[in-house]
C-alpha cells in the first residue's frame, strides 16, 4: 500500500525519518472514474485504525503530478510552485513573472516561501486580490529576516489574463528557496519567467470538483471509518483530470537518534476522472540516448501530447551494420500524464556485451493510439 509520510520535529527543527509501523490503513488507493461531462457520482473508501489507541484523522484534497523520472510530486490544491536549489548571497534579487487566466470574477492568492539553510519561512506580501489593480506594498521586514518576497499584479485584460510579478530580495546569505502561490480556485497558470527556478503546476486538476465527508473524525482502535466523496464534473471538459484525497493521522512521538520527533502518517488516494468519448491518445519520442555499453543502457524521452493518461510499452531493437537484429530490449509499461514528459532508463539484461562495430537502436513505443511512436540512435561500440 503506497503512502507518503511527513514528519514534524517536536522541538526546533524538521526531521525526516521512516515510521516503524503503520497506524492507519486505507482500503483503496486509486479510483479511475469515467463520468460524462456534467455528470456526478459518489464513491467511498474506508480508513482502518491498527493502533491500540484512538486516532484523530484529517481528510483533505490536494494536487499531485509526476516528475520526468516518474516520482510523485505533491502540491497544495490549486497552487503553483517555484524551487531554487542555488545559493543566494546578500543583496541578490530576482523577479518571477507568471500569468493567470481566471474565469471567476474574483480570484485571490496567498503565498509562502521557505528557505533551506538557514531554515526559515514566511508569507509573501503584496496584492492578494488579483482582480484589483496593482498596488504598491512595503512589507514590514524584521531585522533578522533572511529574505523578503513581494507580489504585484497588473489589471485584468479583456481576455481575463492577469500578469503577476514576484520580487525576491536576499537580506542574508542562504541556500535553497521554495515559493508557493495558492489560489482561491483553479486557474490556468503560465510561468512566463521562472528566474532560473524549477516550476511545477497541475493544469488538469479535478480537485475543485470533489467534496469529501467527513473531513475530520476520531476512530477507535481496531475500528474503521467510511469516507465518502462526490465528484461533480462540469460541462465542456475533455480528457483526463486528476487530484488526490489525503488521509492524515495525528502526530505520534517517536525516538530518533536521541531526539523525540512527532511522526505524521499520511496516505494519498489518487482520483482520475476521464470524460468518455473525449479521449485523445497521442505521443512522441523526443530523444534516444545511449548512456552505457556494458550493460547496454539507453535513456528514452517520451512526451504525452494527448489529453489522457497513457501506459506506453515497447522495445528497443539493436540492428548491426549488416542489417541483422542482434538484440531486442523490452520497454516495460510506464504511466505518463497528459502534457508531461518522462525519461525512462532501459537496460539490457544480457550479460554478453556487443562486439565492436556500428549499430542502430530502433525504438518503438505503443501508447494505445492509432500509430506507434518511433525513434533511432546510431552508435559505435569500440
Amino acid at each position: 500500500m503506497r503512502k507518503v509520510r511527513i514528519l514534524l520535529a517536536a522541538a526546533t527543527g524538521i526531521l525526516l525519518t521512516a515510521m516503524s509501523a503503520s497506524a492507519l490503513q486505507i482500503t483503496q488507493i486509486e479510483f479511475d472514474l469515467h463520468l460524462a461531462d456534467g455528470g456526478s457520482g459518489t464513491y467511498s473508501f474506508q480508513v482502518i485504525n491498527n493502533e491500540t489507541d484512538a486516532q484523530d484523522v484529517t481528510v483533505y484534497l490536494g494536487d499531485w503530478t509526476r516528475s520526468e523520472t516518474g516520482d510523485n510530486d505533491f502540491l497544495a490544491l490549486n497552487s503553483a510552485r517555484w524551487l531554487f536549489g542555488r545559493t543566494f548571497k546578500k543583496g541578490d534579487e530576482l523577479d518571477i513573472k507568471y500569468t493567470v487566466n481566471a474565469t471567476d470574477s474574483s480570484i485571490a492568492v496567498t503565498g509562502t516561501y521557505i528557505c533551506g539553510n538557514p531554515s526559515t519561512q514566511g508569507k509573501i506580501a503584496g496584492a492578494s486580490d488579483l482582480s484589483a489593480p496593482s498596488v504598491t506594498v512595503t512589507p514590514e521586514t524584521p531585522t533578522d529576516a533572511v529574505v523578503v518576497v513581494t507580489r504585484t499584479a497588473s489589471a485584468k485584460t479583456d481576455d481575463g489574463s492577469i500578469a503577476v510579478y514576484l520580487h525576491v530580495q536576499a537580506l542574508q546569505d542562504f541556500v535553497g528557496l521554495r515559493i508557493d502561490e495558492v489560489f482561491s480556485s483553479h486557474v490556468d497558470v503560465d510561468s512566463v519567467d521562472t528566474a532560473g527556478g524549477e516550476f511545477s503546476v497541475v493544469s488538469r486538476s479535478c480537485g475543485d470538483w470533489i467534496a469529501v465527508s467527513p473531513q475530520t473524525f476520531r476512530i477507535a482502535p481496531g475500528d474503521r471509518q467510511t469516507v465518502n466523496f462526490t465528484v461533480d464534473v462540469p460541462a465542456d471538459v475533455a480528457g483526463t483530470y486528476w487530484a488526490m484525497i489525503f488521509v492524515q493521522g495525528a502526530p505520534r512521538p517517536q525516538q530518533r537518534e536521541g531526539a523525540t520527533v512527532l511522526a505524521v502518517e499520511r496516505f494519498g488516494v489518487k482520483i482520475y476522472e476521464t470524460v468518455p468519448g473525449t479521449e485523445i491518445r497521442m505521443g512522441r519520442i523526443d530523444g534516444v540516448r545511449r548512456t552505457d555499453s556494458d550493460p547496454l543502457t539507453f535513456d528514452i524521452t517520451f512526451t504525452n501530447t494527448g489529453n489522457v493518461q497513457l501506459n506506453p510499452q515497447g522495445a528497443i531493437t539493436i540492428i548491426a551494420q549488416s542489417g541483422d537484429t542482434v538484440r531486442t530490449i523490452p520497454i516495460e509499461e510506464f504511466p505518463i500524464l497528459p502534457d508531461k514528459t518522462r525519461i525512462i532508463t532501459i537496460k539490457s539484461d544480457e550479460d554478453m556485451p556487443l562486439t565492436a562495430g556500428y549499430y542502430r537502436a530502433l525504438v518503438t513505443i505503443d501508447y494505445g493510439g492509432d500509430n506507434l511512436a518511433g525513434g533511432t540512435r546510431d552508435f559505435r561500440v569500440q
